[in-house]
């Protein structure tokens, strides 16, 4: 399962449990066909949830993704945030296709603050 919420300049994919390729493509298709997601960045943030795709199921989500990204999309980044070992092996194959296929600048962070300094969102700390 995943949510999606509209943030402060950015919108934030969220996986609550372990993936697998449906629900990824799944999250691909929602998140692309909202309105604001041409104009707008987004997080995707799969942290320690496991992630069980095959190989040959990556270069069908690169695709996917690839096709239901707004021709005209003035977008410009997408971080995906996840856990080194296994699941961060298999993401970073997805992003190596992804950066290839998209004309914006998609890069893996391991932390939510990273990415979040990478994409210039600065959320404002209340002591």
């Amino acid at each position: 399962m995943y949510s999606i919420s509209r943030n402060n300049g950015y919108l934030m994919v969220k996986f609550i449990d372990d993936i697998d390729f449906s629900m990824i493509e799944a999250a691909i298709h929602h998140v692309t066909m909202l309105r604001e997601y041409a104009d707008t960045n987004d997080i995707w943030l799969i942290g320690n949830n496991r992630v069980a795709i095959h190989l040959d199921e990556i270069e069908t989500l690169e695709n996917e993704f690839r096709c239901r990204c707004p021709r005209d999309a003035t977008r410009a980044k997408t971080a995906v945030v996840v856990d080194a070992g296994l699941t961060g092996a298999i993401i970073e194959l997805l992003v190596n296709g992804l950066q290839k296929k998209v004309a914006f600048e998609v890069e893996i962070f391991r932390t939510l603050s990273d990415a979040k300094s990478w994409m210039g969102i600065n959320e404002i700390s209340v002591a």
